[in-house]
């Protein structure tokens, strides 16, 4: 046979051999990452049986709406069959609240840390609103009472309509708020929810131009707060932490 056959046929099995390296060592990454995500999952296992036990109750909020006053907590709804002229009272003080009550409830034998961000308060001794700001709850303890509130003009409000009858849009003027809870474990987790309250509560008057009113209660669906878009169980979100001071988070299962 001549030298080129030999020398093709060295090739070849070197071609072969390289592959069988390659494919090695991709069944080595397999395996690892495997063995990896298996690792990560009993880490995660171990965190969540250890995690405070935290228990976030929601009220549905209360039609009708309320009546914002700057003297402090809104407390009545506006008078039934109010109504508003646009552009006469679509600004200023004639506000209405968007407001759900919420209670943090710690049910572990471990004293944890609860923020609360955005549009959530609390009221005073005054009954004044303040930022609910951080709260310490000591095992069995339960938050004061947390409003998620805030305050809207009837321009804003029809907004939220005009966007909802223009097909289904997102509407543009929402409640938001976040609480977040952890205890003093380095090794440990945080728990996290993030709330919204929204909503369509006012509508125009029927044959009325320019005129507004709150919405009223339907032949088949009930009361306005059928208009009001929010949530009793919102998604718990947990992360798990490798080291909180450090800033090192335990990956996700999709790698994130």
């Amino acid at each position: 046979m001549s030298d080129t056959f030999w020398e093709a046929l060295g090739a070849i099995g070197g071609t072969l051999a390289f592959g069988g390296v390659v494919w090695q060592a991709s069944l080595t990454r397999a395996s690892l990452k495997v063995s990896q995500l298996m690792t990560a999952d009993a880490i995660r296992a171990r965190l969540d049986s250890q995690a405070p036990e935290i228990r976030l109750k929601l009220s549905p909020p209360p039609w009708e709406p309320l009546a914002w006053t700057n003297a402090g907590m809104p407390c009545n709804p506006w008078p039934q069959r109010h109504t508003w002229h646009f552009p006469a009272d679509q600004e200023g003080a004639n506000r209405l609240v968007l407001q759900q009550g919420l209670v943090l409830e710690n049910l572990s034998d471990r004293r944890v840390e609860a923020r609360f961000d955005g549009d959530l308060v609390v009221s005073d001794e005054n009954r004044r609103p303040s930022a609910a700001g951080v709260i310490l709850l000591e095992p069995g303890d339960s938050s004061p009472e947390v409003y998620l509130q805030r305050d809207f003009t009837i321009k804003e409000l029809s907004e939220n309509f005009e966007a909802k009858e223009a097909g289904g849009q997102e509407l543009p003027h929402k409640v938001l708020g976040t609480v977040t809870v952890a205890d003093d474990r380095d090794n440990g987790s945080t728990d996290r929810w993030d709330l919204v309250l929204t909503g369509c509560p006012v509508e125009p008057v029927p044959d009325r131009h320019g005129l507004w009113m709150i919405a009223p209660w339907h032949l088949t669906e009930g009361p306005g707060r059928r208009t009001l878009d929010y949530s009793l169980l919102p998604p718990r979100q947990r992360i798990h932490w490798v080291s909180r001071t450090r800033g090192i988070k335990l990956a996700t299962p999709d790698g994130a």
